[in-house]
């Protein structure tokens, strides 16, 4: 069953406070609705997976790009194991967190250096040999300090996103070494999104298409300047995978396209004018969404009533009505959205600092 759209949620709601349009405006609500989604994200959060690099020699992963954090849920190092290792963690000021192991993670050196001088913005690395058998399309590699994402290995080309998780793109001299770092899962805790589009739909923009594992792609036949906005979730109609691909970077659309960024890469290989959908919300099911329609409804009555304490009862009903309703509902659902919050506890082992797995890589 589809998930309701940013206006169909607003006519539920007022359909629940009588159908009163006059007080409870679609204006009214969208503001409520604003405030609404942090409370309700604290019990049900969106959870995002955030891929990382472990830094050489250092315990210390960069967060700082993470935004709209409510809190980290879980810390996947190292990856790809057969028994998944999850991991202890302490956090510093929202920009830093320290992984509690008693070794020092290390970069892989791939054998495969830069074979040309790259300046700030190009995304075509020639390579001083044949990279395909070390290095593959979706991984991350490190020249420098500057992380970059790989989209295509083309045997001594490789075409890259940079500047990958915010570090910071530079100038590289010839010969410089290509590495790859380890990678840590974060599992974070973030707050819902409703999209308030104009249009939920549109199309691939470019005539030769994108291959699979690209971040970027330019799409148009959206809002004439909607604003897509960093953890939306959208899927390509004739992508066969399923994949639920999410924003990575905020997109201002101008005459209704623009380039979006996003993670994971694409799963297969895309053509011009295949449609891409938004999805209407990022809740995870109908019965989440029922349980924010109600909180929204609770909290929008008792919002409303001061507006008339100073009022006299003319033939309906008094302030008292709809602080009473707001609350004997909103205390309902707080008990159903407690209950619903189990869902998001832990259940996974966590390993010790000494912990480093043998198991082979799956």
């Amino acid at each position: 069953m589809a998930l309701l759209s940013h206006a169909t949620i607003i006519d539920n709601v007022q359909s629940l406070l009588g159908s009163n349009t006059t007080d409870f405006s679609d204006a009214f609500l969208t503001l409520r609705i604003v405030e609404a989604l942090p409370e309700f994200s604290r019990y049900c959060p969106l959870i995002v997976k955030e891929t990382l690099c472990a830094t050489e020699d250092s315990k210390e992963l960069d967060i700082s790009f993470i935004s709209n954090m409510l809190w980290i849920g879980a810390l996947e190092y190292r990856v790809g194991r057969t028994n998944r290792e999850w991991r202890n963690w302490k956090e510093h000021y929202r920009d830093t967190l320290s992984m509690k192991i008693d070794w020092w993670p290390a970069d892989t050196d791939s054998g495969i250096d830069t074979d040309e001088v790259l300046d700030t913005s190009e995304t075509g690395i020639t390579c001083d040999a044949d990279a395909s058998d070390a290095i593959e399309a979706g991984d991350i590699i490190r020249i420098d300090n500057e992380l970059m994402y790989v989209t295509v290995v083309s045997t001594v080309t490789l075409t890259v996103v940079r500047g990958y998780n915010q570090t910071e793109a530079v100038a590289h001299a010839t010969n410089a070494d290509i590495y790859i770092p380890e990678l840590a899962y974060l599992y974070v805790a973030k707050q819902h999104l409703i999209p308030p589009l104009t249009d939920l739909a549109g199309e691939v923009d470019l005539g030769a298409g994108y291959l699979a594992d690209a971040r970027t792609i330019h799409i148009d036949g959206m809002g004439t300047s909607d604003t897509l906005y960093k953890d939306y979730l959208f899927t390509l109609e004739n992508d066969g995978s399923g994949t639920v691909y999410r924003l990575t970077e905020d997109t201002t659309l101008a005459t209704s396209e623009g380039d979006i960024t996003f993670m994971p890469g694409l799963a297969e290989d895309v053509a011009d004018g295949d449609d891409i959908t938004f999805k209407n919300s990022t809740f995870e099911n109908s019965r989440q969404e029922s349980l924010f329609i109600d909180l929204l409804a609770a909290r929008s009555a008792m919002s409303i009533s001061t507006k008339f304490i100073n009022k006299v009862n003319v033939g309906g009903g008094v302030w008292r009505d709809w602080v009473t309703w707001g609350r004997e509902h909103l205390i309902i659902t707080l008990n159903a959205l407690e209950k619903e919050s189990l869902r998001y506890r832990q259940p996974y082992k966590i390993h010790s600092r000494d912990y480093s797995s043998l198991s082979e890589v799956t």
